[in-house]
């Protein structure tokens, strides 16, 4: 457990940020499990068993470190700089190697790096750093 410094307004929303990736993989891993015979009867690419491992492998990355950030854990810091770009980084692997056509390309690609920007400067404020 950390010292007795308050958590930082910006690692709870760091927290609560690490969720969101979360529950979206959640419900990938869910609707994979769910429509597994009809995606796989359809050859769907890159398959039920892609979808509901990448889904669960970032559900429980995103809770693990939505629960360290928010008790402050010092392993948590370091583990969300490199999730986060590690998530980014399989987001467009995913996208561009699996998803045809690459519709609305550019909306994502400011989005991802808008996401990216906002994360990384709560994770290196002064503050943040400071707490961990």
């Amino acid at each position: 457990m950390h010292k007795v410094n308050a958590r930082p307004l910006r690692v709870s929303l760091l927290a609560v940020l690490m969720l969101l990736p979360a529950a979206w993989n959640g419900v990938r891993l869910a609707q994979a499990i769910r429509f597994w015979k009809t995606l796989a009867e359809y050859k769907a690419s890159p398959g039920p068993g892609y979808m509901a491992v990448s889904g669960g492998f970032w559900l429980a990355a995103g809770l693990t470190l939505a629960g360290g950030l928010w008790l402050g854990l010092s392993w948590s810091w370091w583990s969300s700089v490199g999730a986060v770009a590690g998530y980014a980084l399989w987001y467009w692997f995913d996208r561009l190697v699996f998803q045809t056509p690459h519709a609305n390309w550019q909306f994502a690609l400011a989005l991802t790096a808008a996401s990216l920007v906002i994360v990384y400067l709560f994770l290196f404020s002064r503050r943040t750093r400071r707490f961990f």
